[in-house]
């Protein structure tokens, strides 16, 4: 069991060294933290600076619209966990990180471990100082929102949990495809396509639309609506298809040669 524990711990320490070695990686996650923080500071200035006059601008400020970008934001840091292993096929390193650490499965671990606690650290440091800042220009203007504690675990937490799951699916797409470019335009379609293709055939597949991997996980970070999703519900729905692409890549990542 130690020396199980051994490898694991051995194996993250080796991946976080692999991810900090690339500052492909470093812009990535930066890029991501910045334009999620950038976000939540020009929404309440837009809605400060807004044209009176615009019906688009007729409606109250509310909590949510500090980190409503962070769904698709998000998708840099799928994109950023399917680059994690599908470079290293491309490079050959994946022969390397295998005889260094035989049981694949720490390996694979590791990665998981990796990318979600750094979309994690980022969703909640950002939406942190979103909701710390949001206020502040808010008042500059003489609005404000009402903001209860439950929201507030729902939207600080939720972005860190969104953030942490979607890198792990991205990751999982990556070993399932193995290629970089095949497998950024899968979490692409998976993502932004092939959810909207019900609504094409059928004015009933807007609710279908609601249960892909983004639309059901972005639940934690939009307005609760009545008759809508429940924003855990739609997170655990993301959790489920995580869960299955896991489980398919966790399959082919053992069965398959580096």
């Amino acid at each position: 069991m130690g020396s199980v524990r051994a490898g694991f711990t051995g194996a993250v320490n080796s991946e976080w060294i692999k991810f900090c070695g690339l500052i492909s990686n470093k812009v990535l996650a930066g890029v991501t933290f910045v334009l999620i923080v950038a976000n939540a500071v020009l929404m309440p200035w837009a809605y400060v600076l807004r044209d009176r006059g615009s019906v688009q601008s007729d409606y109250d400020p509310y909590p949510e619209m500090v980190i409503d970008k962070t769904a698709y934001i998000g998708l840099i840091l799928a994109i950023l966990a399917t680059l994690v292993i599908t470079n290293e096929y491309r490079s050959g390193q994946i022969k390397t990180t295998l005889l260094a650490t035989p049981t694949r499965t720490p390996v694979l671990a590791a990665k998981a471990v990796i990318v979600a606690g750094i979309g994690f650290v980022i969703g909640v440091v950002s939406a942190g100082i979103g909701y710390v800042l949001a206020p502040v220009i808010l008042a500059r203007g003489g609005y404000s929102y009402i903001l209860t504690t439950s929201d507030a675990v729902r939207l600080v937490l939720g972005s860190g949990l969104y953030l942490a799951v979607l890198p792990i699916l991205g990751l999982a797409v990556g070993v399932l495809v193995r290629s970089v470019v095949g497998s950024v335009l899968v979490v692409l379609a998976l993502m932004l396509i092939v959810p909207y293709v019900p609504q094409i055939f059928s004015a009933a597949g807007a609710i279908i639309t609601q249960y892909f991997p983004l639309q059901a996980g972005s639940r934690l970070l939009t307005v609760i609506e009545p008759g809508s999703l429940d924003p855990w519900a739609g997170f655990g729905i993301l959790l489920f298809w995580t869960l299955i692409v896991v489980v398919m890549a966790g399959i082919a990542y053992h069965r398959r040669d580096a």
